[in-house]
């Protein structure tokens, strides 16, 4: 299986996922962020070029059913997993927390720049402690389901790329 071809069952599946489950759960009408954990984790296992290229196509599709201008969307996750790509790869040491850590700042900084450029669309009003609430929530919600999300992006970007070596000196 070609790894457009993985990517493109990944997108349709956290899709469908996202707008007749995740939608349903909503604590302060604030719920996981799924097409955006995606977006950055693509980025995040695949690179900038697989991650943005997984980022516009997740905030495509995302736009296409929520009602939102089609753009939006895709022009918030595409520079955010262009982003994580880039940290990723500067960051020393890299372990389970720094990467929790690194998905809920990446979620946070997504989800107020969508709300952001809704506000320049004319969609929302800009209230700024709605927007740190909703930030900060969905940072955690959606960082506390990326571990089995991590995996399945994984194998979906990662196939082709070459092997890192990592040298140690004992």
């Amino acid at each position: 299986m070609t790894v457009r071809i993985r990517i493109f069952v990944i997108l349709i599946s956290s899709l469908i996922f996202q707008i007749t489950v995740i939608d349903q759960f909503r604590i302060s009408g604030v719920c996981i962020e799924l097409m955006l954990l995606v977006s950055i984790l693509a980025g995040f296992h695949g690179g900038p070029e697989r991650g943005a290229m997984t980022a516009f196509f997740s905030g495509i599709l995302y736009d296409s059913v929520v009602g939102a201008p089609l753009g939006l969307h895709a022009l918030v996750y595409a520079p955010i997993a262009v982003a994580v790509s880039s940290l990723e790869r500067r960051v020393v040491r890299s372990n389970r927390f720094t990467d929790a850590f690194g998905v809920a700042v990446a979620v946070g900084a997504g989800v107020i720049g969508a709300m952001a450029v809704g506000e320049i669309f004319g969609l929302s009003s800009f209230d700024f402690s709605l927007l740190l609430k909703r930030g900060l929530l969905a940072s955690a919600f959606t960082t506390a389901v990326a571990l089995p999300v991590s995996r399945v992006v994984f194998w979906a970007v990662s196939s082709g790329l070459p092997v890192t070596l990592r040298l140690q000196s004992h």
